[in-house]
Formats: C-alpha cells, sequence, structure tokens
C-alpha cells in the first residue's frame, strides 16, 4: 500500500467504517512504517475529537437559526 492508497481510505478509519479486515490491517502496517501518514492520521483524530466536544454544546437563538436557513435557500 503506498501514501494515495492510505489517504483514500483515511477518512473511513477516522469513521470506522471500515469493514474489510485485510485492509484494515494493511492501512495499520502502512502508517506504522510511514511517519508522515501516522502524523496524518493522529491530526485529522485530534481534530475530529475536538470538533464533536465542541459541537452541539451550545444552542444559537431562532432568529440566527433563521437567518442561516434563509442563506441555504438562496
Amino acid at each position: 500500500m503506498n501514501c494515495d492508497e492510505w489517504f483514500e481510505k483515511l477518512y473511513q478509519i477516522l469513521d470506522a467504517d471500515l469493514s474489510n479486515k485485510a485492509v484494515w490491517k494493511d492501512l495499520q502496517d502502512h502508517m506504522k512504517g510511514c511517519q508522515p501518514c501516522w502524523d496524518r492520521f493522529e491530526f485529522e483524530k485530534r481534530i475530529k475529537a475536538r470538533l464533536k466536544d465542541s459541537c452541539g454544546k451550545e444552542s444559537c437563538s431562532e432568529t440566527i437559526r433563521a437567518r442561516i436557513k434563509a442563506l441555504f435557500k438562496k
């Protein structure tokens, strides 16, 4: 497996959406031997965790919500 193939599967790894155990093992083996891919994986994992922690804790006013919906309709 090369870095391009690994990168194509990155978000499946992060989302635990990869059911093929052999491919999962290849991806892990690649990360063990490729520091840039390992670093990218760790970075994306931290970003995903921060987004999860920060999203959904605060709610916005109905006015702001209506303005956002209006923007999407444009």
